[in-house]
């Protein structure tokens, strides 16, 4: 459904006419906020369910996350048409933390437990941009559809009683993006403000899989 709300979405502005940007290539930067959108529940039921495995039970514990971050982004652009234009990009989706602690018991002694897990993400993009200009303000808005080439990495460690198991795995994906935005032209400069979503980035089999939010400030010079 996502997919098809940002198609259409590009599709109707591509089609709206209005005052244009020239075509063009043009380069730029954007930075801000990241936000995985973990499962919390899950992860816990994933982490009980291993210790249960190795005959221990799970009598007390609590787990938090840590799902934001900063990112960042390098832009390559062309205007191809006056309301299409195409970006390239490599994106830092940055870093996911899970952390658990507990007492597990197997029925005769107790022992502490220590669960960490990492996820993080980065990698190009290829994207195509419908824009459309707000009058002759210098204002524009966009819809964004594309594809992002994932390089993922995962690690755990799990601590029962001070000794220690780590794992970890790498994985690369081909993952649906979309997003909108908003941009104000000066001269040769553009400032941009974008939401960005990345779906399902990860390999369900391997690292797992999450949606990435990113919102962004930007600036692209054309040339």
């Amino acid at each position: 459904m996502k997919r098809t709300i940002a198609l259409l979405g590009l599709a109707a502005l591509v089609s709206t006419p209005a005052v244009a940007a020239e075509r063009g290539f043009y380069v730029g930067l954007d930075a801000g906020q990241y936000s995985y959108d973990l499962d919390q529940r899950g992860i816990d039921r994933l982490v009980v369910g291993t210790i249960e495995d190795v005959g221990l039970d799970v009598v007390d514990g609590s787990s938090d996350t840590s799902e934001d971050g900063f990112t960042y982004g390098i832009i390559l652009g062309y205007q191809i048409l006056p309301y299409l234009a195409v970006e390239a990009a490599y994106v830092d989706l940055g870093e996911a933390e899970y952390r658990g602690n507990g007492v597990v018991s197997d029925s005769t002694t107790t022992a502490a437990l220590n669960a960490q897990i990492t996820a993080e993400s980065s990698g190009p993009t290829l994207s195509v941009l419908g824009v459309l200009p707000v009058f002759d303000s210098g204002w524009d808005v966009y819809g964004r559809a594309g594809v992002y080439f994932a390089g993922n990495d995962a690690a755990a460690a799990i601590s029962i009683d001070g000794v220690s198991e780590q794992a970890s795995d790498s994985s690369n994906s081909t993952e649906f993006l979309w997003g909108v935005g908003a941009g104000y032209t000066r001269g040769d400069w553009t400032l941009r403000l974008d939401f960005q979503q990345f779906t399902d980035v990860g390999d369900s089999d391997t690292t797992g899989d999450v949606n990435v939010n990113r919102i962004v400030l930007g600036a692209v010079y054309r040339y």
